[in-house]
């Protein structure tokens, strides 16, 4: 499985000295076995990803190892402008998760944002025929990493 993980929960995914790392630790086991990747893309989840140098050079060397696929950014900007204007009114920060996650087709989410995830399951918010995203949001969901191949992406970079 692919899955995106929202900025705010880098740190609890890879690094093991973070409190969460204990619920989110086995997203990166299963990343690191080869049996899933990251999803990235998008010119304001790469942004926002600069703004913490560390992951954003995890996130290149797990390219480089075919443990992340980016997605176009052309591609995710044009979605994002079509989810906000979709959420225009309601409290809904995120539209650039939900434009990367119906643009690339990763049906898994890993988020500790539960403001957010309203948002993300809101299947109005995405093309038609995109698989229903699933919310990776602590070690009671397991099961949701499952292996994948990279082949059921789209737009990618």
């Amino acid at each position: 499985m692919c899955i995106v993980v929202d900025i705010n929960t880098l740190a609890p995914v890879f690094n093991k000295n973070c409190e969460g790392h204990v619920d989110f630790g086995p997203v990166r086991e299963w990343v690191e076995r080869g049996q899933g990747f990251v999803v990235f893309g998008g010119s304001r989840y790469k942004r926002e990803l600069r703004k913490s140098f560390r992951y954003l050079r995890l996130i290149r060397q797990m390219k480089e190892s075919g443990q992340a696929v980016a997605i176009r950014d052309d591609a995710v900007d044009a979605a994002e402008t079509d989810v906000v204007a979709l959420t225009k009114g309601t409290c809904c920060d995120d539209q650039y998760i939900v434009a990367l996650l119906g643009i690339s087709r990763c049906p898994l989410f890993c988020s500790q944002d539960t403001g957010s995830y309203e948002f993300i399951r809101n299947r109005a918010l995405y093309p038609k025929r995109m698989p229903r995203v699933r919310i990776y949001s602590s070690r009671s969901n397991l099961e949701l990493l499952r292996p994948m191949s990279t082949a059921m992406l789209k737009n990618r970079a």
